[in-house]
Formats: structure tokens, C-alpha cells, sequence
């Protein structure tokens, strides 16, 4: 999938809460995942290869408990870390909260990055857009009932906030719950450029020609 953006000339790639593992909360310590393992190396070798930046969700686990992370497989080589700060309601019982993380910068922009409950978190918003992100990214787990207002949020997010919204979501069921595909980018106005089915894999683009941003869709096999 990241290479497949990398062909559509994508310099960043978001993809889905726990994409590595699958969304569950059933996960213990024994699933965390070593960022620096040989299994993982594939994701930096595309990133510096293909010059895009990949950000994957995973568990890692701290002396604190399991953590959900954000990992970014930097296309200079670098790799950052964004840790889930707000958590969904009944994830505490599997994981615990963290710190966040430093913003990227892509393409001369900054991007900010988020984990799936935080877009209900009004001040998580305003913060990350404080530090100076002109991008918000969130990777998702959003079911079929909270989809509509999870998005009407997010577009809210780039209207008030003047910034490009992305945001990833899975498309097929994981960890018992069901998910609600969809994944979309709306730029700084609220204008929604492009969203993906409800089900099947697709790549969501956005570009910026001549100051205006555009989107459009690629089925992925």
C-alpha cells in the first residue's frame, strides 16, 4: 500500500489505529510490537527507497502498560513516535494513555498526527494547530454508529482551524468490532476531496496544484 502511494507521488501515508496488529482489545504485552525489529524493516527501506513518509499503528509496551502508537518510517531514515493520549471509553482496561509526540514535516508542512478518540477531543485539536500543524492526521477505528458525527468533527476541525484533515480508517471488521470504511481528506475550508467506500482497500489522495488542493480515489488489489 505504500508503495502503491508512492507511485501516485504521496510524500505521506496514513494508515488505520493498530494497523499493524489489527484494532483489539484483547491485545497483551506479548503483542507489542519492537519498533526496531528485522519484521518492521521492510516499512523503512520503502520509506527511503520511495521518499514517503509511512505512519503505521501499533502496540508497544512501556513500563506503564500497552501504549497505542503511531509510528512514522521518516523518508531521511528517521523514525518518530506519536502515542495515543485520550483513549476511547473501555480501552483502559488493555491499554494506558500517553504523551503524544513531536510533529512531522512533510513536504515543507507540519503535520500533526492523532489517534482515533482524540478527534472528540476539542483541545487536543486546538493544541496540535497551536504547535503550528498544518495538517491534521488521524489514524481511525470508527464503527457504522459514530461515523457521521466522527467526520462532522473532523471537518469542523479544518474549518475552524483552516488546516487539510486526513483521516484513515479500516475497512473490514477487526478485534469484534465492525468498522465503517470511509477513510477521507477534506482541505482547509471543510471541503470534503475525496472519501473511500465503505468496504475495499483504497488509497484516498489529496494534492496542491496552483493553491488549490484536489482528491481523488485508487482502488487498491
Amino acid at each position: 500500500m505504500a508503495g502503491a502511494a508512492a507511485d501516485n507521488r504521496a510524500e505521506l501515508v496514513i494508515f488505520p489505529e493498530l494497523s499493524l496488529t489489527g484494532y483489539s482489545r484483547a491485545l497483551t504485552r506479548e503483542d507489542a510490537i519492537d519498533i526496531g525489529a528485522p519484521a518492521l524493516r521492510p516499512l523503512a527501506d520503502v520509506a527511503r527507497a520511495r521518499g514517503i513518509t509511512i505512519v503505521a499503528g501499533t502496540p508497544v509496551a512501556s513500563n506503564a502498560g500497552l501504549l497505542i502508537s503511531s509510528v512514522a518510517w521518516c523518508s531521511d531514515g528517521r523514525i518518530a513516535t506519536y502515542i495515543k493520549q485520550h483513549l476511547h471509553e473501555g480501552e483502559e482496561r488493555t491499554f494506558v494513555a500517553g504523551n503524544g509526540g513531536n510533529l512531522l514535516a512533510i513536504g515543507g508542512r507540519k503535520v500533526g498526527l492523532a489517534i482515533c478518540a482524540e478527534i472528540n477531543n476539542a483541545s487536543h485539536m486546538a493544541r496540535t494547530i497551536e504547535r503550528g500543524a498544518e495538517v491534521y492526521a488521524a489514524s481511525c477505528f470508527l464503527t457504522p454508529s459514530g461515523y457521521d458525527a466522527d467526520c462532522r468533527r473532523l471537518r469542523e476541525c479544518a474549518t475552524v482551524h483552516g488546516v487539510v484533515v486526513l483521516m484513515a480508517n479500516f475497512a473490514g471488521p477487526s478485534g469484534g468490532f465492525e468498522s465503517a470504511g470511509g477513510s477521507s481528506i477534506w482541505d482547509g475550508t471543510g471541503r470534503l476531496l475525496a472519501a473511500a467506500p465503505s468496504a475495499g482497500q483504497y488509497l484516498v489522495l489529496a494534492e496542491r496544484q496552483n493553491g488549490r488542493w484536489s482528491g481523488h480515489l485508487v482502488a487498491v488489489a
